[in-house]
């Protein structure tokens, strides 16, 4: 006989099998107790997927399927308060897995009873390794499935502090549940199954590790739902003791996610790693580059002689591919023997090494430290006793809360509660904690976050919350209150070296406080402020250099120190030529100020991968190094990709090298011979017509004149399909400078609109009449039976209405709707030949234009082409391309394509020596006027002229002066084409024109808003010289700035727009770069005739020294404000925009927002249409679709004003909304800060007061406008 408590515990665990059937469980039990019964094994089986649906082995989280729940219910079994359908069947195992009263063959007849139970799953959550016996597997799987700790478990971390303060609370947990289960165990359950002898280790190991991941379960990262064997107590020490007895091969079998658990694992047990350092060693050459990088940053702690043993094995067999991070490190190392040997051993690593070799020697002689500027320690500052009354004060609101309040929100009623149990002697001990006198976590923290204490307490300081945070338990510190607590006390220049000290001071230097920080750093704090802070821990660099998630980051912190910290030189290198696209230039602008960069670039000229050649090639290319010339040309001679190729010629042009062996007629005809011989891409294949290509010309050289093979021309069409790079810039543009000038417009003007064409394509009509009729018919029959429910089911009478009106769409209607939204879908894309843009290199600048605004304006949505058209406008460069490209950088719907455009926009100033500003002033087309203003269109022997209404319309004139609507006809003897060149200019100067009115009112009106100023021939050339923006400044109000220099704006008196009671100051003082009323203030306004004359119309003399602004009224007495409103009516000059009515509100120091005129109720279409016309846009849109905000960027400043609102959702329905509120915000789509109101230019902060007051005027205020609002 048995003993009976083992009988009880199996009867309980497997309680859940009599919901299948009653007489299956009992033949269960009786098998695992005494071993009878076997049959029961396959006879789970017949009963399909109800034991395992009922039983859930190794599954803490599923949900149990309803019908077997219903009966698991009628046995008591019900779902716990967790939400956990599983979790009670799980807990009905517990009591037998915490008792050592079972023998070791009932545990193995209990494991294979799991496991044929688990067989019968739809789909198996455990795939087993082939050595380790399945019932052992699920066994474990199943005991280690604890609820409430299975989440938790430390193989996802991938820090490895992180992973070490997880494991040791999680292993305390599993000796807690699960006390008996350990190595031992294991290891005698394993015997039990007949694995023993020198085979035992191993089968240990793969037990331990077992985790083989299954592709059908894409959703989960691992297939187990729980902890691994591995941390049962003592299988690492097991391990580590046995590891001679583990072959390095045993990595080969281990499936990618249980090679990362033993790399892991390794990262927390340092012994286990030491032991295993053939282990290690193989997992630096694994698949996986990532678990590479990861070994070798632990083998860089390791013994040299234990490790360059373990090594050598590994590198005879590894493939070079895999070895580049190993035979770096060992280089690194001084290692040369160790690589010797690994070259005599394996051929396929001799270039490897050797290139690495050259690199480290090329490196060795810069190697120096990053000298970092000191930094102002952060002061402790007064004790904390204020904290308390503040905190009490708070506490006695809170708890006089009424019941209806309580009534409305849980939240206000938990609180309240808390807030009338809190004593002095609670906040006393807060307080106490706070100045450093006790380190006990004080009751008040178990009630209140930091977070919320330093909302409520002014007077609370950074080292205050500081300590209050490391007095918190060590699992509630979470990341995210801290890093809110970093937020508020950090400004964006504060240094992080300052910070840690003040935690050292502090005593709050607690491993998981000092873990956040580190991360806060890493991911939030400008690189310029913590690039010195990551000098002296280059460590943490290197280790991020090494993971995809944050490569980035790091290259963007390395670019920022004034060199690259010894020993990272290196892996920066490696990464310039690697395989992102992304992060290439990122790091080969990381190492440009490098003494020995040139030399670095050249080197990897030679790498093996075709895609790495090229990087190399426009790398050295970007240096322009003439000594490179011979390098590059040796380089194209050898070279047999034609894609590297294309860079090297391009990279040699940028080095001024000589291309004439290269690029004569012969040698691009014997290329093109070449090329075309592989085959055309399948996406370009499938539809352009290379027999519509226009026949081009030679314009220089031997061939000067003669027609172009068009076999050439394929090839570079081909060539550009290849390099997918929509930016001309590189070879494209080489070749197409080859040419003669009209025949390259005439060419890629072809190509980028056969491309446009082909992505904008839209479905056949008679298919989209076809899905009209299924659709619409659909539609129409669902709004009739959307009716009927809504009459028949009186719960829906509040639809009924909505219903009646959709169900009033006839069928037509519903069939035209159907067909046009379906011709509003896209046929396909073109994006796979997204290189044929290369073209627009070429393109005429004006005709690129017209295309990319004509494609964003037909083709809303399309991100990636945006993105690929922007870049096109900068490689042109031209004129009218590059004021497309400053349009979208000023305004786009698209924040990421408007971030992009700006950038390349900063970027084609830079290369011209100019600021963004001036880059728009200097490229401001001219719509074919000449500087007498007037448009000349000829027609042979007579002419006809256009001029300027004031309207910005173009009126035109014959050689008598009648003016006439439009050209006439060619008469008899006119040629032909002239007359249609000429009206073709006319409509594309009259289209230019209005465009150049649309977007330099902008500018102009952004320019008034941010203040700035002019040198004052800059602004006679470039804007009253201007045959356009001539005509919008005299319809302006200008100043001249004392010579003495800028100064702040004088106050004004305005209105207190806070809000609130309390002190005001006039917003934006002290500002720079605004026009000074200190002393006389000096306006005018340009007149027609070019004469400057002031409001009085006196004539102003304008000194070439002085500085030119746009006035405002906040810079104006009212006097002169008044003479100037006269001044205009009777000029009859109807202004550009209104400089004359926004006054500057006043505001309380640090104040933040505007929110004076909240509450005014209107609707959300008529608060779009407002805030769209005055030019802002929808705010970002939440996970919901919901958004609360309309935003009005001032690029030129870095700020953005925000107009709150009660929120819409996307798309949009007319729906109640009121006004809320009005602030600013600095910073990008990474880190965005509200700034105080004080801080922004007076001028601004008056206009968008202006937009906001009109946004209130649309409607009253409403003072239940929180409860009549929508949302």
């Amino acid at each position: 006989m048995t003993n009976t408590s083992v009988r009880d515990l199996v009867d309980r665990a497997l309680l859940p099998l009599r919901a299948v059937d009653g007489a299956l469980h009992d033949r269960a039990v009786d098998y695992v107790v005494d071993g009878a019964h076997p049959q029961v094994l396959s006879e789970v089986a017949s009963f399909g997927e109800g034991p395992d649906e009922c039983l859930r082995p190794a599954c803490p989280g599923s949900w149990v399927d309803d019908a077997w729940m219903s009966r698991l219910r009628r046995l008591g079994i019900v779902r716990n308060a967790a939400g956990r359908e599983s979790w009670p069947i799980l807990e009905l195992r517990s009591p037998l897995y915490r008792s050592d009263a079972p023998s070791a063959p009932q545990w193995a007849r209990l494991g294979r009873l799991l496991d044929a139970v688990h067989r019968t799953a739809a789909s198996p959550r455990l795939i087993t390794p082939g050595a380790v016996p399945a019932w052992l597997d699920v066994l474990l799987a199943d005991v280690l499935c604890i609820p409430g700790v299975w989440y938790r478990s430390a193989q996802t971390a991938e820090i490895a502090k992180v992973a070490e303060i997880a494991k040791v609370a999680e292993v305390a947990e599993i000796v807690e549940a699960r006390p008996g289960w350990n190595a031992d165990r294991v290891v005698g359950l394993l015997s039990e199954g007949g694995t023993g002898g020198p085979g035992l280790p191993a089968a240990v190991f793969l037990t331990a590790f077992s985790d083989a991941e299954d592709p059908r379960r894409y959703c989960y990262q691992h297939v187990r739902c729980c902890p691994l064997p591995a941390v049962l107590p003592g299988m690492i020490d097991y391990l580590a003791a046995h590891a001679d007895a583990l072959p390095a091969s045993l990595m080969d079998g281990l499936a990618a996610q249980e090679r990362r658990h033993v790399l892991t694992r390794m990262k927390t047990d340092p012994s286990w790693a030491v032991a295993g350092v053939h282990l290690l060693a193989a997992l630096a050459v694994d698949t996986s580059k990532e678990l590479r990088r990861g070994a070798v940053a632990l083998l860089r702690g390791m013994d040299p002689a234990a490790r360059d043993a373990a090594v050598v094995p590994v590198l005879a067999g590894a493939p070079a591919s895999r070895a580049v991070e190993l035979v770096e490190f060992v280089s690194a190392e001084g290692g040369d023997e160790v690589l010797s040997e690994a070259a005599g051993a394996n051929r396929r690593l001799v270039d490897l090494i050797a290139r690495v070799r050259a690199r480290r020697d090329a490196l060795a002689a810069e190697e120096a430290p990053v000298e970092v500027p000191p930094f102002t320690p952060i002061e402790i500052g007064p004790d904390a006793a204020s904290v308390k009354a503040e905190l009490r004060d708070v506490l006695n609101r809170l708890a006089g809360r009424t019941d209806a309040d309580a009534r409305q929100s849980l939240f206000i009623r938990d609180r309240a509660d808390m807030a009338r149990r809190t004593t002095d002697a609670d906040l006393d001990a807060l307080v106490a904690v706070a100045d450093g006198k006790s380190r006990r976590r004080p009751e008040f923290l178990r009630r209140f976050n930091v977070h919320w204490i330093a909302d409520q307490a002014p007077s609370l300081t950074f080292a205050h919350a500081l300590r209050l945070h490391c007095a918190e338990d060590e699992g509630t510190a979470a990341y995210w209150w801290y890093k809110m607590t970093l937020n508020r006390y950090m400004d964006p220049d504060t240094d992080p070296r300052a910070v840690e000290e003040l935690m050292a001071r502090t005593g709050c230097d607690r491993d998981s406080l000092i873990e956040s920080f580190r991360t806060y750093v890493f991911q939030e704090t400008d690189v310029e402020v913590s690039w010195a802070w990551f000098a002296e821990r280059p460590g943490l660099l290197r280790e991020a250099l090494g993971r995809p998630d944050s490569v980035v980051r790091a290259l963007e912190i390395l670019g920022a120190m004034p060199r690259v910290p010894a020993g990272l030189p290196a892996v920066v290198a490696d990464i310039a030529v690697g395989d992102s696209k992304v992060n290439r230039p990122l790091a080969q602008a990381v190492l440009r100020s490098h003494p020995r960069v040139r030399v670095l670039a050249e080197q990897a000229l030679g790498e093996r991968r075709a895609e790495a050649r090229a990087s190399a090639a426009a790398w050295v290319g970007s240096l322009g190094r003439e000594a490179s010339v011979p390098v590059l040309a040796a380089a194209v001679r050898r070279e047999k990709k034609d894609v590297v190729r294309a860079a090297l010629l391009a990279a040699l042009r940028e080095c001024g090298g000589d291309l004439s062996e290269f690029l004569s007629p012969r040698a691009l005809g014997a290329e093109a011979f070449r090329g075309l011989k592989s085959k055309t891409p399948a996406s370009l294949a499938a539809w352009f017509d290379f027999d519509s290509l226009p026949p081009v010309h030679w314009s220089d050289g031997a061939g000067a004149g003669t027609e172009v093979d068009p076999a050439v021309i394929r090839w570079w069409v081909v060539l550009a399909d290849r390099l997918k790079n929509p930016n001309g810039r590189g070879i494209i543009a080489l070749y197409l400078s080859l040419l003669e000038p009209s025949d390259v417009a005439a060419l890629a003007g072809h190509v980028v609109r056969a491309w446009a064409e082909r992505d904008a394509r839209r479905p056949d009509p008679e298919e989209s009449r076809a899905h009209a009729q299924t659709a619409g018919r659909w539609a129409y029959d669902h709004a009739q039976q959307w009716l009927a429910q809504c009459r028949a089911d009186k719960k829906m009478a509040d639809s009924l209405e909505w219903a009646e009106t959709q169900a009033a769409i006839t069928l037509e209607e519903r069939i035209a709707a159907a067909y046009a939204e379906h011709q509003r879908t896209y046929a396909g894309s073109a994006m796979a030949d997204k290189g044929l843009l290369a073209f627009t290199a070429g393109m005429d600048d004006g005709e690129l234009a017209g295309l990319v605004r004509a494609y964003m304006r037909d083709n809303p949505g399309r991100r990636a082409q945006f993105d690929a058209l922007v870049h096109c406008l900068y490689a042109n460069g031209g004129r009218r391309a590059l004021q497309v490209l400053l349009g979208v950088a000023r305004r786009h719907k698209m924040a990421g394509i408007q971030a992009t455009a700006g950038a390349l926009v900063q970027e084609t100033a830079s290369e011209r020596g100019w600021s963004a500003e001036e880059l728009a002033d200097r490229t401001v087309p001219t719509a074919g006027f000449d500087g007498d203003g007037l448009l000349r269109l000829p027609y042979g022997d007579r002419e006809f002229t256009g001029r300027l209404t004031p309207d910005f319309k173009i009126e035109v004139s014959d050689e008598t002066g009648r003016t006439r609507k439009s050209l006439p006809p060619a008469r008899a003897g006119e040629d032909a084409e002239t007359v249609k060149a000429a009206k073709k200019r006319l409509s594309a100067a009259r289209k230019e024109a209005k465009e150049v009115l649309t977007l330099q009112s902008e500018r102009l009106y952004e320019a008034m808003c941010a203040s700035r100023t002019w040198p004052a021939p800059e602004w006679r050339e470039l804007l009253a010289g201007h045959p356009l923006v001539g005509r919008l400044v005299t319809r302006l109000i200008w100043t001249v700035a004392p010579l003495g220099g800028e100064a702040a704006a004088a106050e004004d008196s305005g209105r207190d727009a806070t809000g609130d009671a309390g002190s005001a100051a006039t917003a934006g003082s002290g500002v720079s770069g605004e026009i000074s009323s200190a002393g006389a203030i000096l306006t005018f306004r340009p007149a027609e005739d070019g004469a400057l004359i002031g409001a009085d119309d006196a004539v102003v003399e304008l000194d070439e020294r002085a500085r030119v602004g746009l006035a405002h009224r906040v810079q104006l007495a009212d006097e002169e404000a008044a003479a100037w409103r006269e001044h205009l009516a009777d000029y009859g000059v109807e202004p550009l925009f209104d400089q004359l009515s926004a006054t500057a509100p006043r505001v309380a120091e640090g104040q933040m927002e505007m929110r004076d005129l909240q509450g005014h109720m209107t609707d959300t279409f008529a608060l779009r249409g407002a805030a769209v016309k005055r030019g802002y846009k929808r705010g970002e849109v939440m996970d919901a679709g919901t958004f609360y905000d309309y935003v009005k960027d001032f690029a030129a400043l870095g700020l953005s004003a925000v107009l709150g609102f009660t929120g819409s959702w996307v798309p949009e329905d007319k729906i109640p909304c009121a006004t809320k509120g009005l602030s600013f915000t600095r910073g990008d789509d990474d880190y965005e800060y509200e700034i105080p109101l004080t801080e922004v230019p007076p001028v601004l902060l008056a206009e968008c007061r202006a937009d906001y007051e009109a946004l209130a005027a649309l409607g009253p205020y409403d003072s239940d406008w929180k409860k009549k609002a929508f949302m």
